[in-house]
């Protein structure tokens, strides 16, 4: 009897504490609990983001995060209660990503990272957008001699093209180190880069100073810190997105102004030291305060997949769209300023306000776009905003003579031209999987780059050599000698638009995305 009440008592004794094992949650690698429905939750998100956080090609290392040297394989979707699935987190090169358990906060401190994203794209790319008003006043005050605006032009296409060019050597860079030190380095090369272009005396200094080092500088920042929002948001993810982009809009609106008064106050030296030194003290609350969710272990170099231009046909039409809609975004931006004191007569005072009506145009648009991109879909409304963005140069800009109507062009053209920048990835989605997401987006960079450099100098050389055939004393303040330049802006935004609808063929069905 004795015997059969113990047996009794200790069967009891095992289900109690089976059923008290079941109502413990999960530990992470670090201790803490985690629910049962954060688990899930985290599971979904996972799957939904890797990918595409993944393509920006960020370094994903942070102190806070949990240290774990995972092995070649992951058996189970549960390790140590950190949330791995088992596909999405492996790469087919042994690249292995792991975020933080739990959802994704869709808010919290990710509006810190909104705001820190912000101030960066207003640092860099916002930035890099006065160039135009530096161009303006070389040729006016012909600050290095005789030099023709053709190589003003290679140097601003430089800048612009280097970043996307080494994009796979920087992808990898930000993988493999600390995400403080990549931006570290980053934010220094920037800052030198506009310091020393200040001091240069020769025309290859400055293209070294201004074209490279900003170029790359730039670039490191941008591959480092785009997939940060991606990570912090999932629903509200296209509303930061639009907040965060509008930085390059402020910090070029704002920009054009504090140059131009720097320009006529102390000169082109002193501009530039101030400009290095704002970029430095603007990047450095964003290098410490900006906290990846994810990291990557065991980094691998990605080389180029050219195979997906024919297993993707949509791929080939936005590739085209790229390349095209590039060159006419870059003419407007880099040579505004200038037609509107060399062609029409304006003052340098007056072309930086053209400049920074255009800007002003980015910041309302890059945030709109993104929604509207949305709303009213992805394909077709990028087609509409590039063909529109063509019609501003070909309507508005062919025939402005005066402040008036430059204005309303910068405006405009501001508004529309950044589609690019807000509809790149969405279009990607829209054509391939999430799966070779990131292998497309390293064609495109590499299709982008080699024009990103030629635009800039074909404007100028069209521009020469249209000035050239002029009757003598018809050079100067004659609007006609931009109209070829003007008309390969427009034409280029226009034929972006109709190339994009070839893509509405391939386009991958609703659940397959």
């Amino acid at each position: 009897m004795d015997a059969e009440e113990r047996m009794h008592k200790s069967s009891e004794e095992k289900k109690a504490c089976k059923e008290e094992a079941a109502d413990v949650p999960p530990l992470n690698a670090v201790g803490t609990s985690v629910s049962r429905q954060a688990t899930q939750e985290t599971v979904g998100d996972v799957h939904v983001i890797v990918q595409e956080i993944e393509s920006g090609m960020p370094t994903l290392v942070a102190p806070s995060l949990v240290q774990l040297e995972l092995g070649g394989q992951i058996p189970k979707s549960e390790q140590d209660g950190m949330v791995v699935p088992d596909e999405p987190t492996q790469s087919k090169n042994g690249e292995v990503v792991v975020l933080e358990p739990g959802p994704i906060p869709d808010g919290g401190y990710g509006w810190v990272i909104v705001v820190l994203q912000f101030v960066s794209q207003a640092a860099t790319w916002g930035m890099m957008t006065v160039y135009g008003v530096f161009l303006s006043w070389f040729q006016e005050h012909h600050t290095f001699g005789n030099e023709p605006p053709v190589s003003f032009g290679w140097i601003a296409g430089t800048a612009i093209s280097t970043g996307f060019l080494f994009s796979p050597l920087t992808a990898y860079v930000c993988k493999l180190l600390p995400l403080r030190v990549t931006l570290a380095i980053a934010q220094t090369i920037l800052a030198l880069g506009f310091i020393l272009a200040g001091q240069s005396k020769t025309v290859w200094q400055f293209a070294l100073t201004q074209g490279v080092m900003c170029g790359l500088g730039i670039g490191l920042n941008f591959m480092a810190t785009q997939p940060l929002i991606s990570q912090w948001f999932l629903r509200r993810r296209a509303l930061a997105m639009g907040l965060s982009s509008g930085g390059v809009g402020a910090g070029g609106l704002i920009f054009s102004f504090t140059t131009r008064m720097a320009l006529a106050a102390h000169g082109v030296r002193i501009a530039y030291l101030i400009n290095g030194l704002v970029v430095f003290v603007m990047l450095t609350p964003t290098t410490l305060l900006f906290r990846p969710r994810m990291r990557v272990l065991h980094p691998r170099f990605k080389p180029v997949r050219p195979g997906l231009w024919k297993k993707f046909p949509g791929l080939i039409f936005i590739g085209l769209w790229s390349f095209f809609i590039m060159l006419g975004y870059l003419i407007p931006l880099l040579t505004i300023a200038t037609y509107s004191t060399q062609a029409v007569g304006l003052s340098q005072a007056q072309g930086a306000s053209i400049q920074a009506m255009l800007a002003a145009g980015q910041l309302i648009g890059r945030p709109g776009l993104g929604l509207a991109l949305d709303r009213f879909g992805r394909i077709y409304m990028a087609s509409v905003v590039s063909f529109l963005s063509g019609l501003t140069c070909l309507v508005i800009w062919m025939l402005a003579r005066s402040q008036a109507v430059l204005l309303v062009f910068g405006l405009l053209n501001g508004i529309l031209s950044g589609i690019f920048f807000s509809a790149l990835g969405p279009l990607l989605s829209e054509v391939v999987p999430l799966q070779v997401f990131s292998d497309s987006l390293s064609l495109i960079w590499l299709v982008t780059a080699p024009i990103s450099l030629v635009a800039p100098a074909i404007a100028f050389a069209l521009i020469g050599y249209s000035s050239a055939h002029q009757p003598e004393g018809m050079q100067q303040h004659n609007p006609g000698v931009y109209h070829v330049t003007i008309g390969v802006a427009g034409g280029a935004n226009v034929l972006a638009g109709l190339v994009l609808l070839g893509a509405r063929r391939y386009q991958r069905k609703e659940q397959d995305r």
